[in-house]
């Protein structure tokens, strides 16, 4: 488990989006929409805990977490 960084331009955005669902990496604003604490998510995937992806697009930085492992920690009350 690991945070992976990516760089991208913004032509590239969409097309590796699509390929991160396709894997199962859900961006942070649909968890903070759906209730879950992004902020624990993200201490979470710097303590090794979970899989995330750090994109950079130009000055912007998204946060992608494992849709999977989100959903445990947030069973296991610690999201």
């Amino acid at each position: 488990m690991a945070i992976r960084r990516i760089e991208m331009d913004r032509k590239d955005s969409s097309s590796y989006r699509q390929l991160m669902r396709e894997r199962g990496f859900i961006s942070a604003s649909y968890f903070s929409v759906c209730g879950f604490d992004v902020s624990k998510l993200k201490k979470l995937a710097q303590q090794g805990k979970m899989d995330a992806i750090r994109c950079a697009i130009g000055n912007s930085v998204r946060w992608y977490y494992s849709e999977k492992q989100a959903e445990l920690a947030h069973l296991r009350g610690e999201v």
